[in-house]
């Protein structure tokens, strides 16, 4: 039955910012004679691409970076790594239903769902690859030792509390991430999660653990935080925007014709979808990794005759 006024968009996970779903009940799926025919009832979900965008690094980090080069160095090189070598986290929390309800007549009994929660105090962890200088696990150190001293559990915040620049509390230690995960196509947002009050909880010093048969090796570290975590429809707006930016494609979906619509804003893409269209760093005249003859002859425009037609 309609309800006048009701608008479910607004209140619905299925929302013009994420991939609407098929309507499958048009189809046979495995009911019967299973009809293969219509593929498009099997589109399943496939894991896609996840992205991490850096919303507010903790503003006592980035009074640092303003006031010496050395942490300057630490907090844009952890910025740009989080972001752009995010490979995936683990930790987001579901939805779960408590039956603790009993409706019983002494001597049967039923459970009924009296609760549904979602754990708002979860911990999220990606892996990354430490590079030469330990980049990584040097901001871990520096953010964590500047909270809490290990010695003495004095906050510093390294010397801008004991200075008066900055206020000791919990808003100027903490991230704030949006975390996307996307379809194969990279263009459309499935679910999308704005994790705050995010606090990392070690730095990976064991990396320097080692014996003579580990030389040659690389090294991954595990970053590990804690967050608050937050989902729905303002979430999956801004994941949209985020994407939107990333890749200069706009994706929309047509009710009426029951179909995804690709709006193409700008040729230069954050994200290059096709490897055969992007520029490597040696074809970028702007690119410290850029070779000047190889751009020349990249950008040649004149007939140019070899010596066969001569």
């Amino acid at each position: 039955m309609a309800i006048n006024g009701f608008n479910a968009v607004t209140k619905s996970p299925v929302n013009p910012y994420t991939i609407r779903p098929k309507n499958l009940v048009q189809y046979t799926a495995f009911n019967g004679v299973t009809d293969f025919s219509q593929i498009g009832q099997f589109t399943m979900y496939e894991k896609g691409y996840q992205m991490l965008a850096v919303l507010e690094m903790p503003r006592f980090m980035t009074m640092l970076a303003e006031n010496d080069d050395s942490a300057a160095l630490l907090v844009n090189n952890f910025r740009h790594i989080l972001e752009t070598e995010f490979k995936g986290l683990d930790g987001l929390p579901d939805t779960t239903g408590d039956t603790g309800m009993q409706i019983s007549d002494g001597i049967n009994e039923q459970n009924m769902i009296g609760k549904v929660s979602r754990d708002t105090s979860i911990t999220i962890s990606s892996e990354f690859y430490e590079k030469i200088g330990s980049p990584i696990t040097k901001f871990c150190e520096y953010y964590l030792t500047g909270i809490k001293d290990p010695m003495t559990q004095a906050r510093t915040y390294h010397g801008l509390i004991k200075y008066g620049a900055i206020e000791p509390s919990y808003e100027n230690e903490v991230f704030t991430f949006l975390y996307v995960a996307t379809d194969s196509t990279m263009l459309r947002v499935e679910k999308a999660w704005l994790l705050c009050n995010c606090q990392l909880t070690k730095a990976d010093t064991s990396i320097y653990n080692g014996n003579r048969s580990d030389i040659g090796t690389n090294q991954t570290v595990n970053l590990e935080w804690t967050a608050f975590p937050i989902t729905g429809y303002e979430v999956d707006k801004a994941a949209k925007r985020l994407l939107q930016n990333r890749t200069g494609v706009e994706y929309s979906y047509n009710a009426s014709t029951k179909t995804s619509n690709f709006n193409v804003l700008t040729e230069n893409d954050v994200l290059s979808l096709d490897s055969y269209d992007h520029k490597y760093g040696i074809f970028d005249s702007e690119s410290g990794a850029a070779n000047q003859t190889l751009i020349d002859l990249a950008n040649e425009t004149s007939d140019r005759k070899f010596l066969h037609n001569n």
